[in-house]
């Protein structure tokens, strides 16, 4: 089959629309739903740009490049991120999309020494975006991370009356003291604090001890039901409505869901359920559920009966930094 590679621009958003529909989100109740505008998504991270696989005139792939800044060995480094995998059912079991990631990350190697992308464990195309041929690099898994969604509309236990509001400006303060120490964690300051959720800090002893961002990706990013919840899901969420819970989506409905991104403590410790407690407390009339990236040490913690798990694994192709490891798994906002 012949097919061709070219970057794509405002005038494919609804040929991207329609494949991002056939896609799945590693889970089988949710699809995502990108509209109205597929790129907008990747401008709330940085610098981005998608190129697209073509079969005669039909799009039949895609794979977006976002330019980030991550912290790496403590300082500021200039990483690219490869994300949105997709392609059409149709050609699965052919070899069209390793042909998309080949090209693309052939043309990224003559900007970067070395590309990252995450990949759900549940990815049918994982077996094109690892192996290596030719001029492709073999990719290398650099850690895993749990994606965990705990629901809110049941009160969690936690430290929640030691979460506070905080402003961006300190917020950031706080997160670029500590965020240094962890491996591969977000270092873009302007984007940290822009207006597209609230931030949050725990205090211990008059001593704010640790920070994050609660962000709501719903403009640009919804998880659509794509089939009825789970009945026992349904019997045990009715009876909270009554306290004012957030409706639970029917089928072809969102869910009403927000990330705790960028979180960062003074001395690595997750103090996340005292987070997840705070968002159960005061947030359950907005969002049904909260979820953020752990690693599976932390994730283990973590035993709720109606906890949504998804699971990923980082890699990274070509000459990466030495040492270069996945300590930072806030990585759910990707």
């Amino acid at each position: 089959m012949n097919y061709r590679v070219s970057l794509l621009s405002t005038e494919h958003n609804q040929a991207l629309l329609e494949l991002a529909a056939t896609s799945d989100t590693g889970s089988d109740l949710f699809t995502v739903d990108r509209s109205p505008d597929f790129f907008a998504l990747g401008a709330t991270w940085g610098e981005s740009r998608y190129y697209g696989l073509w079969k005669r005139d039909r799009l039949i792939g895609c794979l977006g490049v976002t330019s980030l800044l991550r912290f790496i060995g403590g300082q500021k480094t200039q990483a690219a991120y490869l994300h949105d995998f997709r392609l059409h059912p149709e050609y699965t079991v052919t070899r069209a999309f390793y042909r998309l990631v080949t090209e693309v990350v052939f043309a990224l190697r003559k900007e970067h020494q070395w590309v990252y992308s995450i990949v759900w464990d549940s990815n049918l195309h994982r077996p094109s975006l690892v192996r290596g041929a030719r001029l492709f690099p073999a990719a290398a898994a650099i850690g895993q991370t749990v994606h965990l969604g705990l629901p809110l509309f049941l009160p969690l236990q936690g430290s929640w009356t030691n979460v506070q509001d905080m402003d961006g400006e300190t917020a950031w303060q706080h997160y670029e003291k500590w965020a240094p120490a962890c491996m591969f964690a977000f270092a873009d300051q302007e984007r940290f604090i822009r207006d597209n959720g609230r931030f949050l800090g725990v205090a211990e002893q008059g001593r704010i001890v640790a920070v994050c961002k609660v962000a709501d990706q719903s403009p640009v990013r919804k998880l659509v039901a794509s089939r009825a919840l789970p009945l026992a899901l349904r019997l045990i969420h009715s009876p909270f409505r009554l306290r004012g819970a957030v409706r639970l989506p029917a089928k072809g409905q969102a869910l009403p869901h927000a990330y705790i991104a960028h979180y960062a403590s003074a001395d690595r410790l997750d103090r996340r359920p005292a987070i997840f407690s705070y968002l159960s407390r005061h947030f359950h009339d907005q969002y049904a559920y909260a979820f953020s990236g752990l690693s599976a040490e932390e994730a283990a913690r973590y035993r709720h009966p109606l906890a949504i798990r998804l699971g990923s694994t980082t890699y990274v192709y070509g000459d990466a930094p030495n040492g270069l490891t996945l300590s930072s798994h806030e990585l759910t906002l990707m």
